[in-house]
């Protein structure tokens, strides 16, 4: 019967393919490629972002022993992992096929005892090469959508319950890796959902307010996509009013003065409980048909150095992209920094302390949004098989 066709055998039909039916694999536990999606503009530490210049380290135990209720209280994480499912071969040149499984989660924090999911979403999406459309079979919108629906009607999908949520295209750039530029377009998908779920936070479910902040694990410094229904962030800067970036790991050598020097010294003698001053930076990758992007950032030292492993185990990165004029002039109110960061520092008990390598440098609330979308994930074997 046709339903039993094997789905990779009709990709290779359907898209006038040869396919080799290589060895499938995962690349996020066999061959991760490098720093790929850690790469980080040079930060200039005298463009003050902050309405007080300060120029040494600042102490936040006095604020964070006064705090009684937190300003945070969603948190967001997105995840993919990428498999390598089959090499099919385009105009005598092979091409990789990977599948991605991305998901993004986000919880809320009622109380002290009570967290929760919020909305949590898992999306298998199969990269395929530019090149598979070469027969030239009108809009590639229309024949990709028309791919996914033969795919998961009348391959062998159609007997279980995993389907092929999105199908999209990856360009060709000989002088780079094919699997390589795969991972990045599933990358762009996942933060295009993590955008897709900001914007539902504010616009359907308009939860976001200065007194219900929502911390997004990881930069928030989106550079423009050429795929999703979100890829202009420039256009989506009032969904930010609300939310910082926090980053557990990032290039402290990244962090240069005005003459090119590192601050990375700097950031790695942070005394506990202090931050850097805030410096702010033009995100020359983010513009787009909105106007220009501006981002603060700073370091926060959440753990005592003597209790970790290297000198940046224990610091946090943060980042609030600036939503209005008067901050984009003047900085954010230092004030405001000292109450967001000894919030952080807040929120870093109890440790996760032997369940992750990243201990030292973990928010407890985004350690439990990650567990939360970590458990609605398919297992590798599962994905790995499905076409």
């Amino acid at each position: 019967m046709e339903t039993s066709r094997k789905a990779l055998k009709i990709l290779a039909e359907e898209t006038y393919g040869e396919s080799y039916s290589t060895r499938r694999y995962c690349f996020d536990s066999d061959n991760t490629p490098g720093s790929f999606f850690d790469a980080e503009r040079d930060f200039i530490f005298e463009d003050y972002g902050e309405t007080v210049r300060h120029t040494k380290p600042v102490y936040l135990n006095n604020i964070v022993r006064k705090l009684e209720t937190p300003v945070f209280s969603y948190f967001l994480d997105g995840s993919r992992r990428t498999y390598k499912v089959d090499d099919i071969k385009y105009n005598e040149r092979v091409y990789p096929i990977l599948l991605g499984q991305i998901g993004v989660a986000c919880c809320q924090r009622l109380n002290p005892s009570k967290f929760k999911s919020v909305r949590t979403e898992n999306r298998v999406v199969l990269a395929l090469p530019i090149t598979a459309n070469s027969a030239g079979r009108g809009n590639e919108d229309s024949f990709l959508e028309e791919l996914k629906i033969i795919l998961n009607e009348k391959s062998s999908l159609n007997k279980i319950s995993i389907k092929i949520d999105k199908i999209i295209t990856y360009p060709e750039k000989r002088e780079l890796d094919y699997s390589n530029l795969a991972i990045a377009s599933l990358h762009e998908e996942m933060l295009d959902m993590e955008k897709e779920f900001v914007n539902w936070l504010v616009k359907e479910k308009m939860v976001l307010t200065p007194y219900n902040q929502l911390i997004k694990d990881g930069s928030i410094e989106y550079h423009r996509s050429r795929r999703g229904n979100y890829k202009d962030i420039s256009r989506l800067i009032s969904n930010y009013k609300c939310v910082i970036g926090v980053s557990k790991k990032f290039n402290p050598e990244k962090c240069v003065d005005s003459r090119g020097k590192s601050k990375a010294s700097a950031i790695a003698q942070l005394p506990l409980f202090h931050r850097t001053p805030v410096f702010k930076f033009k995100a020359e990758r983010s513009g787009g048909r909105g106007g220009a992007v501006f981002l603060a950032a700073w370091y926060i030292r959440i753990r005592d150095i003597k209790h970790t492993v290297g000198p940046f185990d224990g610091v946090i990165k943060v980042e609030r992209i600036l939503a209005d004029d008067h901050s984009k002039t003047h900085g954010l109110s230092s004030e405001d920094v000292d109450y967001i960061s000894s919030n952080l520092i807040w929120e870093r008990n109890p440790t996760c302390y032997g369940k992750d390598v990243r201990w030292a440098n973990h928010l407890y609330p985004i350690y439990l949004t990650e567990l939360s979308l970590k458990n609605r994930r398919l297992s590798d074997s599962v994905v790995m098989n499905i076409l």
